[in-house]
């Protein structure tokens, strides 16, 4: 069967099949994979016609296109040495066959060199349904669940990633040789890697490929079984609207709030009051037929009553209301909508449908839509509030550089309080909810030219467009504003586990990573570190390595970061030069090694710590430097700030605080530290973690301007 009739045939119980063996085995060798010579045997008499020309020891495995497991149904022997052996397992592949499944019918039995014994790996593609086609590189073979060591990126894939997926492994000690054994030949798995490249580019209908195992010995990699799922159902494309619009729901010089009550228990009073008391500078139309007026603002009966132009329509009435409204949009010309009633997608059935209508009738009248079910937005510098979550309840709102957008009102809300209480301010807050219209992805774009935003930080649940988003995060990464996500809904296992190894590998997770990596996204492993991170992105200068200095003024903090900075890939460098500097600045029972302890004395003397932060900081093998403070109280402390925001205002480096003694006892210093927009992290872990981030992303940055 040619490979045009084997990729196109028409199927008419269903879109999605497995080739064959030896079928995805013709296929790969044509894109030059070195897979294992083998040749399909129609009957016992071929089979040993083909050993013989092949070479003995051949492996047998019997072709039959309802049985994908071969190995489980015992149709695959292996090690044949001689005629006599393969009739018998030939016989034998029959018989275990029927048992196996009784209405099977067996096409051929596939008569393949057997590979000399050497290093396994296994090679996989996986078309996601989003991110399009992954490659999996794991060693085992098909141990690789069990030892689950395997690296992930999204095709098609460079030179320079394969070999950075291989030095990803775990097991990449034996993958480069030791103790005289040879590794593995990198030149080959390059090859594999590339033709993979293209076999996808060609052949996009392919779900999913297993190569495995592919044996290395020495020079050489041999491909020994082809594992290829074809699935033909075409994947529909979204199409982009203009953002144009959202600049006018970002920052409105006009606003209706429909569903606008005199009664602030019910959410359109709230959402109104937050619009007052913060005092929005723009014109604010009430829109309630049964009030005269809500807070000294005339109401009005009908958005279309309204005499000016209105940018911005907060439409927070019952969903059944919310088509009628959109109407009204239309009539009036609004192009900015934000929905905050519940009701729809998010119950499912009816509510469904009716948020199609909504986004249908905002398509026709070419007005951009946020919601349904969200919570709004709050930009705290402009004092533009339309929202109504119960973190507006706060008395103290800060402004920032952070752009947080969150696909989870509740959650988004929380961090908002939580920030605003460790005196971390916002650019924008924004709730995308239901994502009828606009999406997480689309406020990326928006933020990324946000002249009042620096940090893009996600609390992200999912994506719906792939080319959207790598638009989006391109655009961040031109204005060098760092995007930072924190991925919840972390899926178990791909929908096809049961049938390939690559399924079971390539989670939705790992996907979601491989995405975030491949366009300079930093993700993130916790909630909390959206806020810490954010911060630290906003402040400090990026690390150029991985080479960090400590400071601590502890024998037992320097034992604790040493270990912390040990897991997270941070190398504390020996001093030369800079210890013999601070030996001279330092009471002779401290350490001028890294990391350095000026101990307690050099605390009471708190003058003297400038001068051995500078020392360490202008070291030229230093890339940042962590300093870990302990209990130090005012007046000292004081002294301390002053001179850590002296040093990091003077130097290009990132110098990342740590205090763990309580605030309390340290007011005049903390105050000081706030004021400069400077973080003070309450754990060793925190502060570790957060250094760890820095070159995460210096690392990042740099791949994306090769």
């Amino acid at each position: 069967m040619s490979e045009s009739s084997l990729l196109n045939k028409q199927n008419t119980e269903k879109e999605t099949y497995f080739l064959m063996e030896h079928e995805g085995a013709d296929l790969i060798s044509k894109f030059k994979l070195p897979v294992a010579a083998s040749k399909l045997a129609k009957d016992e008499t071929d089979a040993v016609l083909s050993a013989n020309s092949i070479g003995y020891p051949v492996v047998l495995k019997g072709m039959f296109k309802d049985i994908v497991h071969k190995t489980e149904a015992g149709i695959v022997k292996l090690a044949i040495e001689n005629d006599l052996q393969l009739k018998e397992a030939y016989t034998e592949i029959i018989e275990n066959a029927k048992k196996y499944d009784p209405l099977a019918v067996m096409t051929g039995v596939l008569v393949q060199e057997m590979a000399d014994k050497g290093i396994e790996l296994i090679f996989g593609v996986k078309r996601d349904p989003i991110f399009g086609h992954q490659l999996i590189i794991g060693f085992g073979g098909t141990l690789v669940e069990i030892m689950k060591d395997f690296s992930v990126r999204m095709l098609p894939v460079n030179e320079t990633e394969v070999e950075e997926m291989v030095k990803e492994l775990k097991s990449y000690p034996i993958l480069k040789g030791y103790r005289g054994q040879s590794g593995i030949n990198l030149s080959e798995v390059k090859r594999i890697c590339m033709g993979l490249n293209k076999l996808v580019q060609e052949k996009p209908e392919i779900a999913e490929l297993d190569l495995n195992p592919v044996i290395f010995n020495e020079e050489k990699a041999t491909i020994c079984d082809v594992r290829i799922l074809i699935d033909e159902q075409k994947v529909e494309q979204n199409q982009s609207r203009s953002l144009e619009a959202v600049e006018k729901m970002i920052n409105p010089q006009s606003v209706a709030v429909i569903g606008a009550s005199t009664n602030e228990n019910k959410n359109g009073g709230r959402l109104f009051r937050y619009l007052v008391e913060n005092k929005y500078p723009g014109k604010l139309y009430p829109i309630n037929p049964g009030a005269k007026d809500i807070k000294g603002y005339k109401a009005y009966p009908n958005l279309i009553d309204v005499p000016g132009d209105v940018d911005l329509a907060c439409i927070i009435v019952s969903s059944d209301r919310v088509p009628g409204v959109m109407r009204d949009c239309i009539t009036k010309g609004v192009k900015a909508a934000i929905i905050y009633s519940s009701g729809f997608a998010e119950i499912g059935g009816e509510g469904e449908k009716l948020q199609e209508e909504v986004l249908a009738l905002a398509k026709e009248g070419n007005i951009r839509v946020l919601g349904p079910n969200s919570i709004g937005i709050a930009s705290p510098e402009k004092q533009i509030y339309t929202a109504f979550g119960a973190a507006l309840e706060s008395k103290v709102k800060v402004p920032g550089n952070i752009g947080f957008i969150s696909q989870s009102g509740a959650m988004g809300s929380a961090l908002l309080s939580k920030a605003w209480e460790q005196r971390v301010g916002f650019s924008r807050w924004i709730s995308v909810a239901n994502e009828a219209d606009l999406s997480a992805t689309d406020f990326i774009e928006v933020l990324a030219e946000d002249e009042l935003t620096n940090v893009i930080s996600v609390f992200m649940e999912g994506l719906k467009d792939a080319a959207a988003f790598e638009r989006a995060s391109k655009k961040a990464l031109e204005n060098e504003k760092p995007l930072l996500i924190y991925k919840t809904g972390r899926s178990d296992v791909g929908k096809r586990a049961v049938q390939s190894h690559t399924g079971t590998i390539a989670g939705d997770d790992t996907v979601y990573s491989a995405a975030f990596d491949k366009w300079g996204a930093l993700q993130v492993n916790h909630l909390e570190d959206l806020i810490d991170v954010s911060v630290a992105l906003d402040v400090q200068p990026l690390p150029n390595g991985n080479k960090i200095g400590v400071m601590t003024a502890s024998g037992g903090a320097c034992s604790v970061i040493a270990d912390l900075c040990s897991e997270k890939d941070l190398d504390l460098p020996e001093l030369t030069e800079t210890s013999d500097k601070i030996l001279e600045l330092i009471p002779p029972f401290g350490s001028a090694q890294n990391p350095i302890d000026v101990t307690a004395e050099i605390i009471a003397q708190p003058e003297m710590f400038k001068e051995v932060l500078e020392t360490l900081t202008q070291d030229p093998d230093i890339d940042g430097v962590i300093v870990m403070l302990t209990t130090n109280a005012d007046p000292g402390a004081s002294v301390i700030a002053k001179a850590i925001l002296d040093v990091f205002k003077r130097n290009e480096k990132p110098i990342v605080v740590g205090r763990l003694g309580a605030t309390a006892i340290a007011p005049q210093a903390m105050e000081l530290y706030s004021n400069h927009h400077f973080p003070v992290y309450s754990t060793p872990e925190k502060v570790v973690n957060v250094m760890h981030y820095l070159v995460r992303y210096n690392k990042l940055f740099k791949k994306q301007q090769r």
